[in-house]
């Protein structure tokens, strides 16, 4: 029997002793500590398990879900140990053109282009950008990196084709860095799954799908991803993980039409199986912070008071 709950839903990315100025992986000791504390205090179940085969309320304890979205190889490096150091179910959401090819999603390649190049000028001058961030040169590195952490985030509100212009300009005048290798391959991908976690998708190139006007785009990531996955595994994976949490209705649609059974989003909320659509099942992503902090987004108090913050305003 499935009875109504809330399900805390917690997303990582990466679990990495070594940090990056820009991209900053949660730090392997501070994974350790969340994930002892999340099997300690919660029943942990994958989501596909929930969704799909329901829960009977035996337990007293709450339900926690672990998730990777990507498919960086610090997820079998790292975090994969941890987990069955715990006994935690997970499921890993992979990019599969990154599984190819062993090149990261865009998100991090964007950031470490500006963090390694040594190059001060280009020309972004692109109709999309407001005309303070078309910039031909800047005057130091210091001045470059603050300029790439406004550009990132007003990225992800363009359509999928000014995005796509802006970051070709960008690639191709920053030939001077090699992007590293930092994907898992698919030999990893199945020593995960035979280790007993959940693959999933995460589309094939990581574009933001709610932003694409073409739904044969949408539909192709969604298809080419789902018959990688089961070419490699031999079963095909019941969850999209909707990249950079981006989607619209016609996403849904599409997802439902490739076969996934659910897809997840964000949010930064915990998910409330009674209102919340399983094609739309939101996601709390934990970072690299202090204990207490990732404590309070555990437990939800963090967004609590930033929800009553914007209330009093």
């Amino acid at each position: 029997m499935f009875f109504a709950m809330k399900i805390k839903n917690f997303l990582f990315h990466r679990v990495n002793p070594v940090r990056d100025a820009l991209w900053d992986p949660m730090d392997v000791a501070l994974f350790d500590k969340t994930i002892k504390y999340i099997t300690d205090k919660y029943l942990v179940r994958t989501i596909e398990d929930i969704v799909l085969n329901g829960y009977e309320q035996k337990s007293k304890r709450p339900i926690a879900t672990i998730s990777f979205d990507d498919g960086y190889k610090d997820n079998i490096e790292y975090a994969a140990p941890i987990l069955t150091k715990y006994n935690c179910p997970a499921s890993f959401y992979v990019v599969t053109s990154s599984i190819d090819n062993n090149y990261p999603t865009w998100t991090y390649v964007l950031e470490y282009l500006f963090q390694h190049t040594n190059k001060l000028t280009i020309s972004l001058q692109h109709a999309a950008l407001p005309q303070g961030m078309r910039v031909s040169k800047w005057a130091n590195k210091a001045e470059r990196i603050s300029y790439v952490k406004k550009l990132k985030p007003f990225l992800k509100k363009l359509t999928h084709v000014q995005r796509e212009e802006i970051l070709s300009v960008i690639e191709g005048n920053f030939d001077d860095v090699e992007v590293p290798q930092l994907m898992m391959n698919w030999d990893d991908v199945r020593q995960l799954r035979a280790a007993g976690f959940v693959i999933g998708s995460h589309s094939h190139t990581h574009p933001m799908l709610g932003t694409i006007a073409d739904r044969s785009i949408v539909a192709n990531e969604l298809e080419i991803s789902a018959s990688k996955i089961h070419k490699a595994l031999g079963e095909s994976p019941l969850a999209i993980s909707y990249p950079i949490g981006s989607y619209t209705q016609e996403t849904i649609e599409l997802s439902k039409k490739a076969g996934y059974k659910l897809g997840l989003a964000v949010h930064q909320k915990f998910y409330e199986t009674s209102n919340d659509d399983i094609f739309a099942i939101p996601r709390t992503e934990l970072y690299n912070e202090s204990w207490l902090k990732t404590l309070s987004r555990i437990n939800g108090s963090l967004e609590l008071v930033k929800t009553l913050t914007k209330m009093l305003r």
